[in-house]
């Protein structure tokens, strides 16, 4: 092949003469070959190739052919004569024509000898199929009288000669890879393309075969165009091939037909692709070199003129070609815009006519005639049929087409062998072919019904076998002998059964109904123009084409009896729709949208969702259903100026990046942002500096988010306001005026360090829990707020506020970092507790006192927070060991008050571990103990009830931490970081199970991720470039090849190693040989660092999320390992059971992940959030989900809380959890530490106290 690639490519092009043509074709191509075929046949007889050597000899007659032609390939052949071909003579008809002639004869003889294989067509054709070659031909299909003519439905069937192309019937006469070098047309990328989809073709389709009858008309049209274009000073004409859209086979089929039948007289045709492709390595290179131009399909708003633009630029240089070349210019483009997901018919697209339309007008003025042909392309089956079945029932937009899924795919086709699509059949119009008229911009009316009349040509080339009459003879429960009638009836062109040779595999029918619906709807607007009176929007679903006028009535029995069968159909899916649509009010939602009406119909109606979406449409009128397909809300802007919603310090309001975040999580600087790239793609971005994704275009995350909770981001959209809402119906404080000075006299005077704002006090009397951000984003705050804020510097200020508080009756709460989640700095209401409430806010008193190194103790005053206090240690060379995900706004005090713990308990234990000794100021004075000794602390003693032993877990009931002496380690030698990849949830148990046994050797930090979260990290990674992009999907790809993991099921544990080299050493060589025994392997410690780091920005991701009407919350528990599976497995299910009994919208997203490993047990995290839109209450309504998923945790075994404490939120269980006994105990201690309750925060057992004691 090589050899003969010389001889007739580049030997020719060189120009040579003939004798030195002859040398070089017997030096490189004559001799190599005799020397081969000897060489061959001089080995013994076991080693011989003999199929190599029948090859060779075959090949050895004809080698020296290029010879013969030489004369008239080289560069230099001139012929003269007095012979002048007609005008319209198509030199490249007349070579067709020839071609099907000799073809004709050849077939004759073979059928003359092979009689005996000859087979008859099916009964339900009276034509003649030849299957000895790729010649079919058939004879016109008889139909009955009952025809009018200006019916437009009824086909015009006249005989047919067409040619099989492609599939497993295809016979070749040469090899894929000469065939596809040696077609006169295309270059390298086309020819490749060519090679490659005759391969694809083979495995996947039984025949592609071409109605080449068809195409002469129109063929003979463009010869003539373009004769009169070529002597005259016309431009050529613009030929837009405009082919059904039903499968993204379809431009792949249209281009190789016409690369491989240059007969025709077609070029390869530019072909008007999804912009998604151009992204794709080697897709996107291959398909612009095969001359693809890019669309973005259903665009945004503000870039549809660029979009416009970029096609007139795009479709004018086209067009410019073929002026140049004086030829046609060829272009492919779907009038119906996106792939039918059913079938049907879609209403056609005008925006690609119009502005062809646009750019008719040639160079000088002169106005190109654009002649468009319309293509049908009939399947059997669709590669792609299943997930447009999914995305037509569910409302699943389209997944972009992407390396991974194309290489998954292709495996698919070449190693599991399970894509099967049957036959394929195109065919153009019959008719003459549509022009465009000359100014049709000027008259909108002119393109629509253009567009429509290409989809009425459709139509009537639409042909059905066997396979989709056997599907409707099964869904309408009708005998296919009625189908058949019908169909012929209304002219239907059937489509003559082929022979099944060895080794092909003709299409199985689907069990799956919603499969057989869609089979079915092949032929559905033949019945259409039948009932456009009597159900006019189940008419257009069908027919969109047909010219409303009055229904059609057919006087056949059969037509008529598939017409009732089908209206039945119709009718019970209204029917279920009303039963939906009754049940969605009842719970409150009076005007539901599509969407929401379609996720609860029931899971056993007989009709598919993607029918039932009709029927909505058909209710939407009458029964106040909403057909928005984008929730848009207008944006809210807060009624405050910015500097009244930012960061609250020492009494004032601070626009400062480093200061937190009002009404939402986080820093000031530091927030997720939802933009838009030209493509009208949507991109998430974090704002600022601080964290490992600041900065970077997280291209995932928001089509993940609409994915899982099957919702629309609308990125115009924000439902709430990026700060608070109106805080001024707050009521005013109560603290008199005399109280205040009493208070600033107290502070030194400094009466920045006292507060009555709102704002202030809106954030002192709230948390971090949904509810508290839900409240101050709208402004309608529930929770009753305190008076005043106070910032106290100092153990002695707190002394006299406490002194002062006892003294006016008034009730202090204390205040850390706000991070709780529990709503533990919520005032009581009034009706149990009247009095005047004070926020003891902390931060101020931030130092650290003194720190002792030989004994690895620091006094650190309580208000420090976490952040703070790691940066102070690390600069002493040493670390504290805590770091909850909170650190960066908790604080010291915080911590001791809730018993907290830290993402490296394992090494350094939690709260309690750490903290030796707590200072606190009671309602008595100060709770501490006594030291002989300066600087250092008692450790470990057994001397009674501590001061520390009362503190963890008190929630401020008790008093007022001030200081605490905690533990400090030298920073660790070494740090690195790991992760683990495993193939289910499961074996992630029994794996991180099998760590936390390792006592000494268990890593400080261990984090399995379930897999719905592991997606959602995955999500959160920045965009690559394609290389990297590509690396990571072969790696991707081959890490769970050789795990054997599945994207859906594979779950993630990341690993962070702290201690001394040797330490580390051997903890890493654990983690790699039980990740071995569990089939794990390791992901490596860029995974394992981003997993951790991740950790603190994912916190953002809450309140982003609620800009859109994404409401989301996580709550914790301890579970022992016998019960650990039994509770996730049930928290779940409560989740989407509580979501599902209240007929929300949407799918909630549920996930978990394990994040402390205990030697009993291990700390899980849930995570919930869920579509509000439209839901009444919607903060409410998802605590009472929360609510019933925690009692579900009690149930199973799981705690009440593991870190977060209880506050006032958890309150109502603690009697499942604790005896009466214990309970009224806790309440004496409190009564004895503070019998006037001055410190009145109620939080935990004590929030069950409905007296004022």
């Amino acid at each position: 092949y090589a050899g003969l690639l010389l001889s007739t490519k580049l030997f020719p092009w060189l120009n040579f003469r003939l004798d030195t043509y002859k040398r070089l074709h017997y030096m490189f191509v004559r001799a190599p070959l005799d020397m081969v075929l000897d060489l061959c046949e001089q080995l013994p007889a076991l080693l011989k190739p003999r199929t190599l050597i029948r090859d060779l000899k075959a090949l050895r007659p004809i080698i020296d052919l290029p010879l013969l032609f030489f004369p008239f390939a080289n560069q230099s052949f001139y012929f003269r004569s007095t012979l002048v071909a007609p005008s319209d003579f198509n030199g490249e008809r007349y070579m067709f024509s020839c071609a099907v002639a000799a073809h004709r004869f050849i077939q004759k003889i073979e059928k003359q000898r092979r009689r005996n294989n000859q087979r008859s067509l099916s009964s339900g054709s009276s034509g003649r199929q030849l299957h000895e070659s790729n010649l079919r031909e058939y004879d016109n299909i008889e139909t009955t009288s009952h025809r009018r003519e200006e019916d437009h439905l009824h086909c015009c069937n006249s005989n047919s000669t067409s040619i099989v192309v492609a599939g497993a019937n295809h016979m070749k006469p040469v090899s894929d890879l000469w065939w596809a070098l040696t077609q006169p047309k295309g270059n390298l990328a086309i020819r490749l393309g060519g090679y490659i989809l005759i391969k694809i073709f083979r495995h996947t389709l039984m025949e592609v075969e071409v109605d080449v009858a068809s195409f002469m008309a129109f063929s003979r049209a463009i010869s003539s165009n373009s004769s009169s274009s070529t002597k005259s000073t016309a431009t050529p004409p613009v030929v837009i091939i405009a082919p059904t859209h039903r499968s993204f086979y379809d431009f792949l089929i249209v281009s190789y037909i016409c690369f491989s039948l240059p007969e025709l007289g077609f070029d390869i045709p530019h072909i008007a692709a999804a912009s998604d492709f151009a992204s794709i390595p080697f897709i996107g290179w291959l398909a612009r070199k095969s001359h693809a131009f890019f669309l973005k399909r259903g665009g945004g708003t503000k870039k549809d003129d660029d979009d416009h633009n970029l096609l007139k630029e795009s479709l004018t240089r086209i067009t410019a070609e073929g002026r140049k070349e004086r030829r046609p210019a060829f272009i492919e483009v779907f009038i119906e815009g996106k792939r039918s997901r059913n079938r049907t018919f879609v209403k056609p697209k005008t925006g690609f006519l119009r502005c062809l339309a646009e750019t008719s007008t040639g160079g000088g003025g002169q106005q190109h005639s654009i002649i468009i042909l319309p293509l049908t392309i009939n399947y059997e089956g669709l590669p792609d049929q299943t997930s447009l079945i999914k995305e037509a029932n569910y409302g699943c937009r389209s997944e972009k087409m992407s390396l991974a899924k194309l290489t998954n795919w292709m495996d698919r086709v070449f190693f599991a062998g399970n894509v099967n699509i049957g036959r394929v059949y195109v065919a153009a119009s019959s008719e003459d072919y549509l022009v465009m008229p000359n100014n049709p911009k000027n008259d909108n009316d002119d393109i629509q019904e253009l567009a429509y009349a290409i989809q009425s040509r459709h139509q009537r080339r639409v042909m059905v076998s066997n396979f989709h009459i056997q599907a409707a003879s099964l869904v309408l429960e009708l005998s296919e002998q009625v189908v058949v009638e019908a169909l012929l009836e209304l002219g239907c062109q059937i489509w003559p059964e082929s022979e099944v040779k060895d080794g092909t595999f003709p299409q199985i029918m689907p069990e799956d109904r919603d499969l057989l619906w869609a089979s079915m709807l092949q032929f559905g607007h033949l019945f259409g123009p039948f009932i456009t009176t009597s159900h006019p929007i189940w008419s257009l679903w069908l027919s969109p084409a047909f010219k409303r006028q009055e229904a059609i009535i057919s006087p056949n029995e059969a037509v008529n009896t598939v017409l009732s069968k089908l209206i039945q159909q119709f009718e019970l899916a209204e029917k279920v729709i009303e039963e939906v649509l009754e049940n969605l009010q009842s719970k409150g939602f009076h005007a539901p949208e599509e969407k929401h009406i379609i996720q609860y119909l029931p899971a056993d109606a007989r009709v598919p969702m993607f029918v039932m979406q009709v029927a909505v449409k058909t209710k939407e009128a009458t029964a106040g259903v909403s057909n928005k397909k984008i929730h848009k809300t207008r944006h809210v802007k807060p009624l405050f100026p910015s500097h009244d919603v930012s960061g609250v310090l020492n009494g004032q309001l601070q626009s400062n990046p480093n200061t937190e975040a009002f009404g939402a999580w986080g820093y000031q600087d530091s927030c997720f942002v939802l933009n838009v790239k030209p493509d009208g793609s949507k991109y998430a971005m974090m704002k600022g500096t601080r964290y490992a994704i600041s900065g970077m275009p997280l291209t995932g995350l928001a089509k993940f988010v609409e994915e899982e909770l099957n919702v629309v981001i609308d990125p115009n959209g924000l439902t709430f306001p990026a700060a608070c809402g109106d805080l001024r119906s707050i009521p005013e404080s109560d603290l008199t005026a005399e109280s205040v000075a009493i208070i600033v006299a107290l502070l030194g005077s400094d009466e920045s360090r006292i507060s009555l704002r709102r704002a202030d006090r809106a954030r002192h009397g709230t948390g971090h829990a949904q509810e508290d951000i839900y409240d101050l984003r709208t402004g309608h705050i529930r929770s009753r707020l305190p008076d005043a804020v106070v910032w106290p510097q100092n153990e002695g200020e707190v002394q006299a506020l406490v002194s002062l508080a006892s003294q006016n009756n008034w009730c202090l709460i204390p205040f850390g970092g706000g991070t709780n989640v529990t709503h533990s700095t919520h005032c009581p209401n009034r009706a149990i507790d009247p009095r005047q409430m004070i926020s003891v806010d902390m931060k101020l008193m931030s130092r650290v006192l003194w720190v002792n190194e030989e004994d690895g103790l620091a006094f650190v005053e309580a208000g420090i927070t976490g952040i703070e206090l790691i940066q102070h240690m690390e600069k002493l060379g040493f670390t504290i060991g805590h770091e909850p995900d909170s650190y960066e706004f908790s604080t010291l005090g915080g911590w001791i008050a809730t018993k907290a713990s830290g993402m490296k308990q394992n090494k350094y234990g939690n709260i309690e571990d750490i903290v030796r000794e707590v200072n606190v100021v009671g309602a008595k004075g100060l709770m501490a103990h006594k030291h002989k000794m300066e600087k250092t602390s008692v450790g470990r003693s057994s001397t009674g009830v501590d001061v520390k032993s009362l503190m963890l877990g008190s929630e401020g009931c008790f008093g007022i931490i001030v200081s605490a002496v905690i533990k400090i380690w030298p920073l660790a030698e070494s740090r690195s970081h790991e992760s683990v990849l495993l193939p289910n949830f499961g074996a992630g148990l029994r794996y991180v199970k099998d760590l936390s046994k390792l006592r000494a050797l268990k890593p400080a930090s261990v984090r399995l991720l379930d897999n719905d979260q592991f997606r959602l990290g995955q999500a959160l990674k920045g965009s690559s470039s394609r290389f990297q992009s590509f690396r990571n999907i072969v790696s991707k790809n081959i890490g769970y090849y050789i795990g054997n993991f599945s994207e859906r099921s594979v779950v993630c544990a990341t690993i962070t190693f702290e201690g001394t080299s040797d330490e580390v050493k051997v903890q890493k060589k654990s983690v790699r040989e039980l990740a071995s025994v569990h089939g794990g392997i390791l992901a490596g410690s860029k995974v394992g660092k981003s997993g951790y780091d991740l950790t603190f920005a994912i916190a953002y991701l809450r309140d982003f999320a609620l800009n859109y009407n994404i409401l989301g919350e996580s709550f914790e528990t301890f579970v022992p390992w016998s019960k650990l599976t039994r509770v996730i497995e049930a928290t779940k299910r409560k989740i989407y059971s509580e979501h599902k009994i209240r007929a929300l919208p949407g799918v909630p997203f549920v996930c978990c992940r394990i994040t402390q490993l205990y030697d009993d047990g291990v700390c899980v995290y849930f995570y919930f959030c869920m579509n509000i839109c439209d839901v009444a209450e919607p903060s409410e309504v998802f605590s009472g989900i929360e609510r019933s998923a925690r009692q579900e945790i009690l149930d199973n075994g799981g705690s009440l809380s593991h870190h977060h404490g209880l506050g006032k939120l958890r309150s109502p269980f603690v009697h499942q959890i604790y005896s009466q006994g214990h309970m009224d105990s806790i309440v004496a201690v409190k009564e004895a530490l503070d019998p006037i309750n001055i410190f009145g925060a109620r939080n935990g057992m004590l929030s069950m106290i409905t007296n004022n004691k």
